[in-house]
């Protein structure tokens, strides 16, 4: 009996390995394309399986007072993007359409480009995001957010006496 070699498959090994350990620190996600085309596909087009819309890519970044979050929406207005917050979770969605005719009926010399495109990705917030405060700007394609970080308690110690 012959198998068929795949050589991404020890990279897609590699990746749900990775996945698995993001997934026990920042939770389960909900939505989530393999960055390498499943076997059963391979145009490389990855398709979240609750639907068909894309899952934008992402990059995360933080400091002391914020985490910042950039969210690739490219050919996306911003009229067109939707954020919103339930159950501790952070949802983008985005839908864009584009038609484009030249050239003229009569002559023959026509043709129309039609675009669809239809983004969903959701993040996990932890219990150190202010919901209330979460700022949104939109430039070149690039959502970011700003998911300001809540003022802990400063903890406080207290002496117990022995009876």
């Amino acid at each position: 009996m012959m198998i068929r070699y795949d050589p991404f498959e020890e990279l897609r090994r590699v990746e749900q390995q990775m996945d698995r350990l993001f997934d026990n620190f920042f939770g389960e996600p909900r939505h989530r394309a393999a960055a390498l085309p499943a076997a059963s596909s391979r145009t490389g087009a990855s398709l979240a399986p609750m639907g068909e819309y894309y899952v934008p890519a992402i990059e995360l970044d933080e400091d002391d007072a914020k985490y910042t979050v950039n969210v690739e929406l490219p050919g996306v207005d911003k009229k067109d993007i939707h954020i919103k917050v339930k159950d501790n979770v952070l949802a983008v969605s985005a839908e864009t359409r584009k038609e484009t005719e030249k050239g003229d009926k009569k002559s023959g010399n026509y043709y129309t480009e039609r675009y669809y495109g239809r983004f969903y990705r959701e993040i996990p917030l932890g219990s150190t995001v202010d919901e209330d405060h979460i700022t949104a700007t939109h430039d070149n394609g690039v959502l970011k957010l700003e998911l300001p970080k809540k003022a802990l308690p400063e903890p406080s110690t207290k002496e117990i006496t022995i009876k």
